[in-house]
């Protein structure tokens, strides 16, 4: 038996799972999109503490030369999470646009004004291909990292100025909300095509395969949003989220607010 989390339902086999899954398609999508993700829900992790600039490309490093200002990872792309969502490069380059000087820093993911960490007009958002490496994950190649460059003397709130100065474990995690998402299969039923294209074209993208026993299927995010805020965490999701330690090298490529529904996608498909 092969079970899907999306439908909460098991399968004798995978041809059965995906008929299934396509003809849920449109629905796991739709509620996707509606969900507001915290992503250290989303069973992923890394700390701020483990990135290494020093194996930066020289113009990856330039972006960070600056020792006034903390550089806060609050995203990469290439690892498949627990909700069985890719994040490809280029996820953010319309929410960087569109959000500067919308989004705050603040702790553990509360819009209050006790946990703000930076004002919102004070962070800048930016990109940069970094290797996986450099923040102390073991996969090949390189990621594209959501960054988060807010000056030091801005850093309003005093714990975390203590945390993000200490060098302790401390994490990061982003409140997004997908924009363009679509599912990949390793179908070969006629009417998959689309499906198995996008498996093909993306399965060896995947940083972290070495994780799962087996991956049939999954959900490749190419836009998402930046939702009001991404927050200094003492669990993140991401395995690839922290904070770069500019003085660890010399002088990266620089390439609304609801609550989420707490397992709504999985009551929603319960009797499916």
């Amino acid at each position: 038996m092969i079970h899907c989390e999306e439908l909460n339902k098991s399968f004798e086999n995978k041809d059965q799972m995906f008929v299934a899954l396509k003809n849920a398609k449109s629905d796991i999508i739709g509620l996707k999109k509606a969900q507001i993700f915290k992503s250290h829900d989303k069973g992923l992790g890394v700390n701020l503490k483990n990135i290494d600039l020093s194996k930066f490309s020289d113009t990856s490093k330039a972006l960070m030369t600056d020792s006034n200002y903390y550089y806060v990872v609050v995203n990469t792309t290439k690892v498949l999470d627990s909700h069985k969502d890719l994040h490809k490069d280029g996820i953010w380059n319309k929410s960087v646009s569109e959000q500067q000087g919308k989004n705050y820093l603040v702790t553990d993911h509360k819009m209050e004004m006790a946990n703000v960490v930076v004002k919102k007009e004070n962070v800048e958002m930016i990109l940069a291909d970094i290797p996986f490496s450099s923040i102390g994950k073991d996969y090949p190649g390189t990621t594209q990292a959501l960054i988060y460059k807010v000056k030091k003397t801005d850093v309003i709130n005093p714990l975390a100025k203590e945390w993000l100065d200490s060098g302790d474990d401390i994490e990061a995690s982003v409140r997004m909300q997908y924009v363009n998402i679509d599912l990949a299969m390793n179908s070969e039923a006629k009417g998959d095509e689309s499906e198995l294209k996008r498996y093909t074209d993306n399965i060896n993208e995947i940083a972290n395969k070495s994780e799962f026993e087996n991956i049939d299927y999954f959900w490749i995010v190419t836009e998402a949003k930046n939702i009001g805020e991404s927050s200094l965490v003492l669990r993140g999701s991401n395995s690839a989220t922290g904070l770069i330690d500019n003085q660890k090298g010399e002088p990266f490529k620089s390439t609304h607010e609801d609550e989420p529904l707490e397992n709504t996608q999985k009551d929603f498909f319960d009797n499916w």
